[in-house]
């Protein structure tokens, strides 16, 4: 009688092949959700835009931002946004020459007229401005710092003043 003392090749690769097939399975999955967009909010506008978007590109919304899409600037392929918005419906502000807010109209594509159009450059800025929704006013940084609710656009005004005042005196340090 032969005593056997070890696994045939067979059964090797089989565990193997069941192992492999197990560990493909769980991180597959892992990684869908990693991947998949959250809740798009105007306080993670910035953060979401930049993920979607390597590189040069736009951002637009629609149908009072109920529908968003996006595109890079080497490509004409327009994208639609997949993951859930929660933008309602915007008014968007810029900063003009004076100092004051301008309410920004955008226009119309396909007689529809744009909610929000935002806009990342390729040294890695983006579109500065302040939106205002029913649930607050929010300050979206260009360069520096995080988006962030604010209490009014007054406190938006002192941000964003504070913010541009660092970027016209950054040649002082050479």
């Amino acid at each position: 009688m032969r005593l056997r003392r070890g696994f045939t090749l067979l059964e090797l690769i089989v565990v193997v092949f069941i192992i492999s097939l197990v560990y493909s399975l769980v991180f597959s999955n892992l990684q869908k959700k990693k991947d998949k967009p959250k809740v798009l909010t105007p306080l993670n506008l910035k953060d979401n835009v930049f993920k979607l978007i390597h590189g040069e590109g736009e951002f637009f919304c629609i149908l009072k931002c109920k529908e968003c899409y996006y595109s890079q600037s080497n490509s004409t392929n327009i994208k639609r946004f997949q993951g859930q918005l929660a933008l309602g419906e915007l008014e968007v502000y810029i900063l003009d020459a004076d100092d004051n807010f301008q309410k920004i109209e955008y226009g119309r594509v396909d007689d529809e007229r744009l909610c929000i159009r935002y806009n990342i450059y390729p040294n890695k800025s983006s579109s500065k401005m302040v939106i205002k929704n029913k649930t607050g006013v929010f300050y979206i940084p260009s360069y520096f710092g995080e988006s962030q609710k604010v209490t009014d656009f007054d406190e938006a005004k002192e941000i964003w003043l504070k913010y541009s005042d660092k970027v016209s005196s950054m040649g002082d340090f050479y």
